[in-house]
């Protein structure tokens, strides 16, 4: 499986999260992000996708 790297801003880290936990959800500006919940915390995870990302993701 392929996991995603987001930036724990509570944790001040990076983590790693499985794909199949990450949600992609589309911005009011039509743009693409995902969105997860760090393990650790509990805090919700939020990074923008480039379109390399979203495919990888999608595919």
């Amino acid at each position: 499986m392929a996991t995603v790297k987001f930036y724990s801003l509570k944790a001040k880290k990076h983590v790693m999260i499985d794909s199949s936990k990450v949600q992609i959800v589309t911005l009011k500006n039509g743009r693409k992000a995902a969105e997860a919940v760090d393990p650790e915390t509990g805090s919700k995870l939020f990074k923008f996708l480039s379109a390399a990302e979203l495919k990888e993701l999608e595919g």
